[in-house]
């Protein structure tokens, strides 16, 4: 199914029941010879659904929203660091508008308060695809919107959590369409302003801020430090046991708390 996706926003949103992966689907269209007009792809059920360096993404299509979204504009992707926690802070503004109490864990998580701590709930993902001086930006999105069996039961490492109680989470298409119309919206913000307009709502929700964490390099070996929040451009700052402090700028480096 497609149709516009909100008013004003000027994306074409579709709905289907089954692909590889939203955003593996909008990144292999063809480029045309000017801007593209923005997209919404929302999928029912993912076969091969992504997360972060590769990781496979498990969703339930009852209880999660899987989406990507595409932009189109003239430019490069080299002012686009920090785009992940501007759609995270963008997100999580609008699921806390319809009641969810989101927080962000760096560089591109969605977490859930829990009695033990908090639970991945969702996560960001954003690839550049770059034709000359046509750059196609997918932003590729899932969220657990209420608790779920299968991804309960399923060994992912971590804990899994969701962002509503169960029969209580919003309509999931109708979710999806008002995500994907600010995401619309933040892409070509975030590239004219950089990060500073999400900076204090991203700050409000960091999970990481003041609390011990494990870094883990490409390597897998880890090592304990204190997260002491983002910086202006979006790096985390860390302090190591031995003393020394680093900017993490993401890549391969990931962060799990402890």
């Amino acid at each position: 199914m497609k149709a516009p996706c909100g008013p004003g926003s000027g994306a074409v949103f579709e709905h289907v029941a089954r692909v590889g992966s939203t955003s593996a689907e909008l990144m292999r269209r063809p480029f045309g010879d000017a801007p593209a007009a923005a997209r919404v792809l929302l999928a029912d059920s993912q076969e091969a659904g992504r997360g972060r360096n590769g990781r496979r993404w498990l969703s339930d299509p009852a209880r999660s929203v899987t989406f990507s979204v595409a932009i189109e504009r003239h430019g490069d992707g080299a002012g686009l660091l920090g785009l992940p926690l501007a759609i995270g802070a963008t997100i999580a503004e609008l699921l806390a508008a319809h009641g969810a109490r989101p927080l962000l864990k760096w560089p591109n998580d969605v977490w859930c308060e829990t009695p033990a701590g908090g639970a991945k709930a969702g996560g960001i993902l954003v690839e550049v695809r770059q034709l000359g001086a046509l750059q196609r930006v997918v932003v590729g999105c899932g969220l657990n919107l209420e608790p779920s069996d299968a991804i309960e039961a399923a060994d992912l490492g971590q804990p899994a959590g969701a962002l509503f109680a169960r029969g209580a989470g919003p309509d999931r298409v109708a979710l999806a369409r008002e995500l994907g119309d600010a995401v619309v919206a933040a892409v070509p913000e975030f590239a004219h302003t950089g990060l500073a307009p999400w900076l204090a709502g991203w700050r409000a929700r960091d999970l990481l801020a003041g609390r011990l964490i494990d870094v883990i390099g490409p390597d897998g070996r880890r090592e304990p430090a204190l997260a002491r929040g983002i910086d202006d451009d979006g790096a985390l700052r860390v302090a190591f046991d031995d003393g020394r402090l680093e900017r993490l700028i993401g890549g391969e480096i990931s962060v799990r708390t402890r």
